[in-house]
Parts: structure tokens; C-alpha cells; sequence
């Protein structure tokens, strides 16, 4: 005959102290993330020593003997 429908559940009550403690947590984690890879970039940045234009002094091809004095 006809359908009886199912019951509606109430939505479940959801503590707002452990949305907060979500929110806070994932709020460091990104931090940190950003930490890290910022840090990443600033390395590779470390190790160039001259500019996209290069070396612009002039380079010392002075003959020197093995032992490193300038003959």
C-alpha cells in the first residue's frame, strides 16, 4: 500500500571547542608549511654569487707558480 517515509535525524551537535582546536591546528600546520618552503627557496637564492649579469671584473690571469706565490 503506501509508504511509510523514515524518520528525519536531528543533524549531530558538534562541540564548537573541537572546531576550534581543528581550526587552530590547521592553521599552524600551514604555517609551518609555508616556513618550510620558504626556507627552501631562500637556500637555492643563497648560492648565486653574482647577478644575471655576471662577472663583471676583470679575471686575474696572473702566471703563478704550484706553490701559489706570483712569480
Amino acid at each position: 500500500m503506501g509508504m511509510k517515509s523514515q524518520p528525519q535525524m536531528p543533524p549531530p551537535v558538534v562541540d564548537p571547542e573541537i572546531t576550534n582546536k581543528t581550526a587552530e591546528k590547521e592553521a599552524a600546520l600551514e604555517k609551518e608549511k609555508a616556513r618550510m618552503l620558504s626556507g627552501k627557496s631562500k637556500g637555492m637564492a643563497g648560492t648565486i654569487l653574482t647577478s644575471g649579469l655576471g662577472v663583471t671584473e676583470e679575471a686575474n690571469t696572473g702566471k703563478t707558480m704550484l706553490g701559489g706565490t706570483k712569480v
